[in-house]
Protein backbone atom coordinates (compact mmCIF):
# COMPACT_ATOMS: atom_id res chain seq x y z
CA UNK A 1 0.00 0.00 0.00
CA UNK A 2 2.72 2.23 0.99
CA UNK A 3 4.53 1.79 -2.75
CA UNK A 4 1.08 3.28 -4.37
CA UNK A 5 1.01 6.10 -2.18
CA UNK A 6 4.38 6.97 -3.22
CA UNK A 7 3.56 6.33 -6.79
CA UNK A 8 0.68 8.45 -6.64
CA UNK A 9 2.47 11.01 -4.89
CA UNK A 10 5.17 10.87 -7.74
CA UNK A 11 2.64 10.91 -10.46
CA UNK A 12 0.81 14.25 -9.03
CA UNK A 13 4.39 15.78 -9.14
CA UNK A 14 5.57 14.53 -12.31
CA UNK A 15 1.61 15.73 -13.59
CA UNK A 16 1.85 19.00 -12.07
CA UNK A 17 5.72 19.97 -13.23
CA UNK A 18 4.20 19.20 -16.58
CA UNK A 19 1.38 20.97 -16.89
CA UNK A 20 2.90 23.78 -15.65
CA UNK A 21 5.25 23.84 -18.53
CA UNK A 22 2.59 23.01 -21.19
CA UNK A 23 0.94 25.62 -22.98
CA UNK A 24 -2.44 23.72 -23.37
CA UNK A 25 -3.22 21.87 -19.96
CA UNK A 26 -3.83 18.53 -19.36
CA UNK A 27 -7.49 18.09 -17.77
CA UNK A 28 -7.60 17.08 -13.89
CA UNK A 29 -5.88 13.32 -13.24
CA UNK A 30 -7.78 10.78 -11.16
CA UNK A 31 -4.81 8.82 -9.79
CA UNK A 32 -7.33 6.16 -8.35
CA UNK A 33 -9.12 5.67 -11.61
CA UNK A 34 -7.41 2.78 -14.25
CA UNK A 35 -9.59 4.25 -16.49
CA UNK A 36 -8.60 7.64 -16.52
CA UNK A 37 -5.13 7.31 -15.84
CA UNK A 38 -5.09 4.64 -19.36
CA UNK A 39 -6.69 7.96 -20.87
CA UNK A 40 -4.14 10.02 -19.91
CA UNK A 41 -1.05 8.31 -20.95
CA UNK A 42 -2.49 7.48 -24.57
CA UNK A 43 -3.38 11.49 -24.62
CA UNK A 44 -0.03 12.29 -22.97
CA UNK A 45 1.75 9.80 -26.17
CA UNK A 46 -0.64 11.52 -29.20
CA UNK A 47 0.82 14.92 -28.33
CA UNK A 48 4.17 14.17 -27.89
CA UNK A 49 3.67 12.10 -31.17
CA UNK A 50 1.76 15.29 -32.82
CA UNK A 51 4.53 17.87 -31.17
CA UNK A 52 6.89 15.94 -32.73
CA UNK A 53 5.20 16.26 -35.95
CA UNK A 54 5.04 20.03 -35.77
CA UNK A 55 7.80 20.73 -33.95
CA UNK A 56 5.79 22.11 -31.32
CA UNK A 57 7.53 23.39 -28.17
CA UNK A 58 5.73 20.68 -25.80
CA UNK A 59 7.55 19.75 -22.52
CA UNK A 60 8.97 16.03 -22.09
CA UNK A 61 6.96 13.90 -21.44
CA UNK A 62 9.03 10.32 -20.49
CA UNK A 63 8.88 11.09 -16.48
CA UNK A 64 5.06 11.48 -16.62
CA UNK A 65 4.55 9.04 -19.04
CA UNK A 66 6.55 6.37 -16.84
CA UNK A 67 4.79 7.60 -13.48
CA UNK A 68 1.50 7.05 -15.23
CA UNK A 69 2.62 3.55 -16.47
CA UNK A 70 4.00 2.40 -12.61
CA UNK A 71 0.61 3.46 -11.37
CA UNK A 72 -1.68 1.70 -13.16
CA UNK A 73 0.76 -1.32 -12.95
CA UNK A 74 0.50 -1.04 -8.95
CA UNK A 75 -3.38 -0.40 -9.53
CA UNK A 76 -3.13 -3.42 -11.41
CA UNK A 77 -1.12 -5.21 -8.19
CA UNK A 78 2.17 -5.50 -10.54
CA UNK A 79 5.25 -3.86 -8.78
CA UNK A 80 7.82 -3.22 -11.20
CA UNK A 81 10.77 -2.42 -8.97
CA UNK A 82 10.61 -5.98 -7.33
CA UNK A 83 10.42 -7.41 -10.25
CA UNK A 84 13.73 -5.72 -11.67
CA UNK A 85 15.23 -6.18 -8.34
CA UNK A 86 14.61 -9.82 -8.95
CA UNK A 87 15.49 -9.76 -12.28
CA UNK A 88 19.10 -8.19 -10.83
CA UNK A 89 19.39 -10.81 -7.84
CA UNK A 90 18.81 -13.96 -10.71
CA UNK A 91 21.28 -12.29 -12.98
CA UNK A 92 24.07 -12.05 -10.43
Amino acid sequence: MERIREAQEHLKNEFEIYNNAAAKKLPPIAIDDVASLEVMLECVTRRESLGQAKKLGLPPSSKLKAAIADTLLLLDNFDIKVSKDKGAAESK
